[in-house]
């Protein structure tokens, strides 16, 4: 796969690339939505309410994506796997007049170390730990509470 400065395509190349992006993230929240936890079995022990490690690993890997926007790279933008979920710069600015997207990917194994149950409640609900909606391009996600745990869960195992 080829990575591309998008800083350097035409501007309806960008907007062209965003909404597709943004589309995939919805895309991948409503299919997390609609398997309500009874896909991908995880292969690791599972807490008391069907939690476990390794299925949020494949939530923020394979379905969310979370890995995607919320690790830096390196020059060739690939992701650098021993800061994954440490927070990055967002690639990518909004193409609608007058909505802003955030500047920068918080980190995830920060805000995970401090409070689960904030994670949990963001992935269940799309209200952050200070009450208001993450800004964009963060979706608002709705996941079931076993799926949601799984994150937090996976987010709290990494070193």
């Amino acid at each position: 796969m080829k990575i591309t400065d998008v800083s350097k395509a035409p501007a309806r190349s960008r907007r062209a690339r965003l909404v597709s992006f943004v589309i995939a993230l919805g895309a991948g929240a409503a299919i997390l939505a609609a398997s309500n936890g009874q896909s991908e079995r995880s292969r690791t022990p599972a807490s008391s309410s069907g939690a476990s490690i390794e299925r949020g690993r494949y939530l923020t890997h394979e379905v969310a994506m979370c890995v995607q926007c919320h690790s830096p790279r390196d020059e060739a933008g690939r992701i650098i796997e021993s800061q994954e979920f440490r927070g990055a710069p967002m690639p990518l600015r909004s193409p609608y007049t007058g909505v802003e997207f955030a500047l920068r990917a918080p980190d995830l194994r920060e805000l995970a170390s401090h409070s689960e149950d904030a994670v949990v409640r963001l992935l269940e609900t799309g209200i952050a730990r200070d009450g208001n909606r993450p800004q964009l391009p963060m979706p608002p996600f709705r996941m079931n509470h076993e799926d949601a745990q799984s994150i937090a869960l996976y987010l709290r195992s990494l070193p």
